[in-house]
Order: structure tokens, then C-alpha cells, then sequence
């Protein structure tokens, strides 16, 4: 029989157990949506697969089991040549229709392979196309397209970022650079927590934005 304490003790309601539920932290992202991805940056998709010729970004996608030649069967995610998806984009407007890649390769390797079955080569059509989260953050730390962004005038932003700035450089005067980027991260970030007057935190990719070209500026030979 149940104890008085445990009669009297209240049940959560669904609604207590859903905001606790929605209260927890998800997993990060694993990919990006080409498209999702375009609308962060404030580009065009096709720029994103014109860069991905460059080698500067890969682009993704999952297909079912193929064939390519000299190889065993390739199944799930893998990068696809960017010169492949670029009739997607012709006339500087999406085409409707998929068209055929014939050119995949598994992530972590140089060597294209080429798909000999299906003999086609694979449909693919904008939505099918990605971006790891971890290729993208390389990006964004490279030459941070979200620094575009700005305030409107007579808007001040959320955050006190030229206090922050002022508060790493006169650390930097008197104890010197840290010894990784991740710690002149962190010590942005404690500055944020330890000053913000409404308790308002920036994420730690929007400080690391902020910082990694100062970081490498600091860190260039001279």
C-alpha cells in the first residue's frame, strides 16, 4: 500500500512533462540543406556548388546501393561532383527535372569513382543535395558569411560584442594569447555570462565567428 508521502506527492501533468521534455538540449545538427544552407549564408545555391568545383566545400547526398567501376558496392552517404548537379541550375534558375550524376566518391577520399550500374547514373534533384554540419563550420570559420549580417540603423544589437573585444584585447596585453582557439573562445564566452545584463548568452559558433579571424590574424607568422 502506498505510503502518505506518496499519495500526497503531486503527479506531472502531460503539460509539466512536455516543457520538461522540451526543455532538454537535441542533438546538433548532422547536415544542412543545400537550400537551408543558401538562405543562411544570404547566396544562391548554385554558389555553393560553384565553390564545391573549387574544392573549397563538399556537397553530399545518400543513395541506394550502386555499382562504380574497380570497386565494391557503394551504399549511403557519399560526395558527389559538383560539375554533375550544375544543370540543376542552368539558365540561373532551378530546373524542375533531376539530372544524373555519374561521379561519387566516400567521404574521406580524393579518387571519383564512376557509377557503372545503375548504367543511367543516379537521379538527383535539388532537395536530395547536403551539407555536413562539420564541412559547413569549416566554411563559416574560413571566411564567415554570416559577418554580411547586419543591424539596422538605429538598431542596437543583442549583444555587447565591442565590450567583449575591448575585454579579450586588454587580456591579451597582460597575460598574451592563449594557447588554442578554443580558449580565446572560452574566455569570450565567460565575458558574455559574466556581463550580460539580461543573462542573454551568444552561442558558442557565433563568438567562435567573431574571433577565428582575429585568431588567425594573431596567430600569422610574421
Amino acid at each position: 500500500m502506498p505510503s502518505a508521502r506518496q499519495e500526497s506527492r503531486p503527479r506531472s501533468t502531460p503539460h509539466e512533462t512536455f516543457e520538461r521534455d522540451k526543455a532538454m538540449a537535441l542533438p546538433a545538427r548532422v547536415f544542412w540543406t543545400l537550400e537551408n544552407l543558401a538562405v543562411r549564408w544570404g547566396c544562391a545555391p548554385a554558389d555553393i556548388v560553384g565553390w564545391a568545383t573549387e574544392g573549397i566545400i563538399e556537397i553530399v547526398t545518400s543513395v541506394g546501393m550502386v555499382q562504380c567501376s574497380g570497386t565494391e558496392p557503394l551504399i549511403g552517404l557519399v560526395v558527389v561532383c559538383a560539375e554533375d548537379i550544375m544543370p540543376l541550375f542552368w539558365g540561373n534558375r532551378l530546373e524542375a527535372k533531376a539530372c544524373m550524376i555519374w561521379r561519387i566518391r566516400p567521404q574521406g577520399t580524393a579518387t571519383w569513382k564512376i557509377i557503372t550500374a545503375p548504367a543511367h547514373g543516379v537521379p538527383i534533384e535539388l532537395h536530395d543535395l547536403m551539407v555536413t554540419t562539420k564541412s559547413a563550420q569549416r566554411f563559416e570559420d574560413e571566411y564567415d558569411p554570416l559577418h554580411r549580417v547586419h543591424v539596422s540603423p538605429g538598431r542596437s544589437s543583442r549583444h555587447d560584442w565591442e565590450g567583449m573585444l575591448q575585454a579579450l584585447m586588454i587580456r591579451l596585453f597582460e597575460y598574451g594569447l592563449p594557447e588554442t582557439q578554443a580558449d580565446f573562445v572560452a574566455q569570450g564566452q565567460d565575458w558574455f555570462v559574466a556581463n550580460a545584463k539580461d543573462g542573454s548568452v551568444p552561442d558558442e559558433s557565433q563568438i567562435r565567428r567573431k574571433l577565428s579571424l582575429i585568431w588567425r590574424a594573431l596567430k600569422k607568422p610574421q
